[in-house]
């Protein structure tokens, strides 16, 4: 009798324990998993915990959320994805954007890194070149780069080892507009050609898009503003028939158009709700105000940040996934930022003369 008992006991416990292992949840969410090596930790990231227990998940069942997916199985041995949001003019790869200039006359860059607060600097380009920063490798942190509009030539300074390429694309003429047009972590060398309103993109996937899309007054944008993970073709018109006007050619199909913003005003999009997707925003630098539509429910706000004669530098200065709206002011060298978690940010970085480089696509 006692021996059946525990055999009863032993089913019950097991019973139990495939339920508590099968337990998971939808939404911003906490998944209860099993066979994590070194069992009972716990693994968080993003907008979820994932806690180690004992028992086995239904074997290659998927379970996501927010922006992220997960593959059931023993956890070793399952896979996940996730779409990675990276900071832009991210020069060390904390995933915060750095405070960095250009300095004309001698062709030199200066960062401060945000990841230990050391100084970095280089000399790589001329006056007259344009600052294009971005991730060309793929490796998380901006390259140094510049477009010689002479030329039409790319010159990357690599971030792994500092070795440099170069190569032609585009012409007299053109405006460098690079981004992540395919979705792979790296950035495509591109120009918008205004006199034919022609895009050209050198996909590092492999292949060229030639795509035609604008007006010969328009500046380009480009962004992921469908959060799809890839840039979208994009201008800003200051020309527009009753105002600033933004049109987009959506890499997921279709097309957005909508009039925001005034001809001098200042182009200025980013992810300033973290929802994945870039806002249309401006800011106004007669007044130092920052006007945003939210991509969410295309409801705007806008606050003050700035006084006249500021430079915008939007970026993500405290890593959080959310585009920060700051100001270089040229007069005493300050940076201002208005982080979305970390709080105010005053510092002065530069001298007279220098470019603030988190401008550089500030249209």
């Amino acid at each position: 009798m006692r021996k059946l008992n525990l055999i009863v006991a032993c089913l019950l416990l097991t019973v139990l324990a495939v339920g508590v292992a099968r337990s998971q949840s939808g939404g911003t969410f906490t998944i209860t998993r099993s066979v994590i090596a070194g069992g009972g930790g716990s693994a968080a990231g993003g907008t979820f915990t994932v806690n180690g227990t004992i028992g086995e998940p239904v074997a290659g069942t998927a379970a996501t959320g927010g922006t992220f997916s997960l593959t059931s199985g023993f956890w070793g041995g399952g896979n996940s994805t996730a779409q990675i949001v990276r900071s832009p003019f991210d020069f060390d790869g904390d995933s915060k954007t750095d405070l960095s200039i250009f300095r004309p006359a001698p062709g030199e860059w200066w960062v401060l890194r945000s990841s230990d607060g050391s100084n970095f600097a280089t000399q790589f380009g001329a006056s007259t070149d344009r600052l294009v920063p971005v991730d060309f490798t793929g490796d998380g942190k901006t390259d140094v780069a510049y477009w010689r509009p002479s030329t039409g030539f790319w010159f990357v300074l690599r971030s792994e080892d500092f070795t440099f390429f170069a190569f032609p694309f585009g012409a007299n003429g053109d405006i460098p507009a690079p981004a992540d047009y395919d979705g792979d972590g790296k950035a495509d060398a591109a120009v918008f050609r205004a006199s034919s309103t022609t895009w050209f993109i050198s996909r590092s996937t492999g292949g060229t898009t030639i795509q035609a899309f604008g007006i010969p007054t328009d500046l380009p944008v480009p962004a992921d503003y469908d959060g799809d993970g890839k840039a979208d073709i994009a201008v800003w018109r200051p020309t527009g028939t009753s105002g600033a006007e933004w049109w987009i050619l959506k890499s997921a199909g279709g097309s957005f158009a909508t009039q925001f913003g005034q001809p001098t005003d200042r182009a200025v999009p980013g992810d300033y709700s973290g929802d994945g997707k870039t806002d249309v925003a401006y800011f106004r630098p007669s007044t130092g105000q920052w006007f945003v539509l939210r991509s969410e429910d295309l409801t705007f706000y806008a606050f003050p940040f700035g006084t006249p004669g500021d430079v915008p530098v939007p970026g993500d200065y405290d890593g959080d996934g959310k585009t920060d709206p700051g100001v270089y002011r040229p007069s005493n060298f300050n940076w201002f930022v208005n982080r979305s978690t970390a709080g105010i940010l005053i510092q002065q970085f530069g001298i007279a003369g220098d470019l603030a480089v988190p401008n550089a696509f500030v249209r």
